[in-house]
C-alpha cells in the first residue's frame, strides 16, 4: 500500500481521500458527535444562508463575529451549549469548502481529535491518499500538514513493512518532527494566531486533542447552488457531511 500526502489538494481523485482540517474538521465532528443529522459546509455567506433554507442551524464567524441572521460561532467550547440534536447544520467554512471542490463522495473528513478512527477507517476502506485542507487561497497550511503528517505516520506504523511514503508522505512526516507537541502546530498557524489574539487559546487546546472523538465524518452530498451577484448568475458549493 502506497501512501500519499498532498500538501494541497490535487484532484481529481478516482477514489475517496481522507482530507485532513484541524479547526474546521474538529468543528463538523464535534457536531455530529453532538447529534447533528448532518453538516454542510459553505465557502461563503450567501451560500450559507442558501444552504440553511428551511431552518438549519447557522454557525460561522466573519472577523472573530457571527455574521447577521447566524445562530452561534465557530468555538468548540461553545458547541455544547447548542441544541444540535436531529438538526441539520451548516457551517460557514471558507477554505475548507474551497479544499473540497472535485472531492469524491464517501471522502472522510480527519482531524486530531479523531485520528485513531481516522487511521482504523483508512485501514479498513483501504484509503491511501491524504489530503491536507488549505488555508485561505489554496495556500499550504501549517496545522493541517502537520496533522496529516500525523495521521500519515500512523498509518505508516498499521501497515509496517506493506506500507511505502511517497515524497508528500516523506515531507508532512518529517514536518511532524518538528512539533513534538500538535498544539504548537496549531498556535504558529494562521488561524491559531487568530484565535489567540481574539483571546481564544482554548480553542486550540480543543482543536489539539488526539484521538478524542471516535466520529468520522463522510462526504454524502454535494449541492451546486445558484445565487444572483451583481446581475450574474454564480455556482456556489455545499458538501454535506454525514456519520457513517
Amino acid at each position: 500500500m502506497t501512501l500519499r500526502v498532498d500538501l494541497i489538494p490535487s484532484p481529481p481523485y478516482p477514489q475517496p481521500v481522507l482530507v485532513v482540517d484541524v479547526f474546521f474538521g474538529s468543528l463538523v465532528g464535534a457536531l455530529l458527535s453532538a447529534g447533528a443529522r448532518g453538516v454542510w459546509v459553505a465557502k461563503s455567506v450567501r451560500a450559507a444562508r442558501l444552504l440553511a433554507e428551511g431552518g438549519a442551524l447557522l454557525l460561522g464567524e466573519q472577523e472573530g463575529v457571527p455574521p447577521e441572521g447566524f445562530h452561534g460561532g465557530l468555538s468548540l467550547q461553545a458547541l455544547p451549549g447548542l441544541q444540535v440534536e436531529g438538526k441539520t447544520c451548516v457551517l460557514l467554512a471558507p477554505p475548507l469548502a474551497e479544499s473540497l471542490e472535485q472531492m469524491p463522495l464517501e471522502t472522510g473528513l480527519a482531524y486530531f481529535r479523531n485520528a485513531k478512527a481516522a487511521v482504523a477507517q483508512a485501514l479498513e476502506r483501504s484509503i491511501e491518499t491524504v489530503v491536507a485542507a488549505t488555508q485561505r487561497r489554496l495556500e499550504p497550511s501549517l496545522a493541517n500538514t502537520v496533522a496529516a503528517g500525523f495521521i500519515a505516520k500512523r498509518l505508516h506504523q498499521a501497515l509496517g513493512k506493506m506500507g511505502v511514503l511517497r515524497e508528500g508522505a516523506h515531507l508532512a512526516t518529517a514536518l511532524l518532527k518538528s512539533f513534538p507537541d500538535p498544539q504548537e502546530s496549531l498556535f504558529q498557524s494562521e488561524m491559531g494566531r487568530q484565535l489567540y489574539l481574539l483571546g481564544r487559546s482554548e480553542e486550540l487546546a480543543l482543536a489539539s486533542l488526539v484521538s478524542v472523538e471516535g466520529v468520522v465524518p463522510r462526504l454524502k452530498q454535494v449541492r451546486v447552488l445558484e445565487a444572483k451577484v451583481y446581475g450574474l448568475t454564480k455556482d456556489r458549493f455545499g458538501f454535506c457531511f454525514q456519520v457513517g
